[in-house]
């Protein structure tokens, strides 16, 4: 079950358990109220994901150009020590920035 939440302007997407290509398609429909109307800024809480696949690398990547392409960003939150390293080592960390909590997150889009 994924969870999203509002803070303003700011929509938080809370996925809990692993982000796999099997969850993508839900993942992406329970994300889209978040891409409705204005500037989409997201930040995805990671933390109660404790894996993170190819294809949910890919959907990170892909919802930060959705973002992106209309003025927003997407980043990372409360990702545990190996979804850090996944991140680090496929170079999604590069492109998406992290934050330690959703707090911090939040408070980097004012």
């Amino acid at each position: 079950m994924t969870r999203l939440e509002r803070h303003g302007a700011i929509s938080a997407i809370r996925p809990s358990g692993p982000i796999r290509a099997d969850g993508i398609e839900a993942l992406q429909s329970r994300t889209q109220p978040a891409l409705s109307g204005g500037i989409p800024n997201i930040v995805i809480d990671l933390s109660d994901t404790p894996l993170i696949d190819g294809a949910g690398l890919e959907w990170i990547l892909s919802l930060d150009d959705v973002c992106c392409n209309r003025g927003g960003c997407v980043r990372i939150s409360g990702a545990n020590e190996l979804c850090v390293d996944i991140l680090r080592i496929t170079g999604v960390g590069k492109t998406v920035q992290q934050f330690s909590d959703l707090t911090a997150a939040l408070g980097a889009f004012a």
